[in-house]
């Protein structure tokens, strides 16, 4: 295996649970840290999409982060269900996955961008996209913010789990 491919093997799962496609959170990259599983250039392969990710089992209310490992982890510490999008600009097959939600009783969507959003440009636009996307789609939704000094919902939990703090 080529070095450049180290890293932890994620599993990206669709709203019924199904593997559909896989992410490398590569060891020691110094840019893009994730990358996704394809055969792209293979004989009769394809290139992986920008699929969307769900952790535990749809809620009436879920939390809608970027990434599907933050996802897992944010899902694990409260036991809340967690939609995540691969990334802040990846927003290509999340319409499809908040149809079949909203059809299947979720009813509410926390989004909870990474707090970056409020300064960097680049995850700003994702979130304005976001937020357009989910009211086109008439979908009740707000927004998680915490300790900017915790980049994102995944460390903040941790952090309050850690001192015995509610989450």
């Amino acid at each position: 295996l080529n070095h450049e491919y180290r890293g932890i093997l994620i599993p990206v799962r669709d709203p019924k649970g199904r593997i559909q496609g896989l992410q490398i959170r590569r060891d020691n990259a110094a840019r893009r840290k994730f990358r996704w599983v394809s055969s792209a250039g293979k004989k009769d392969g394809h290139r992986a999409e920008g699929w969307t990710h769900l952790a535990g089992k749809p809620q009436k209310e879920m939390i809608l982060t970027e990434g599907p490992m933050k996802a897992d982890v944010i899902a694990y510490l409260t036991g809340r269900a967690v939609l995540a999008v691969p990334g802040v600009n990846a927003l290509a097959q999340l319409e499809k996955t908040l149809r079949y939600l909203k059809e299947n009783g979720v009813e509410h969507i926390m989004t909870a961008f990474d707090m970056d959003f409020l300064k960097n440009p680049h995850v700003k636009n994702g979130y304005r996209e976001l937020t357009c996307l989910l009211s086109a789609m008439g979908c009740r939704f707000g927004t998680y913010l915490w300790d900017p000094g915790y980049k994102g919902l995944d460390d903040y939990v941790l952090h309050c789990r850690d001192r015995g703090m509610p989450v």
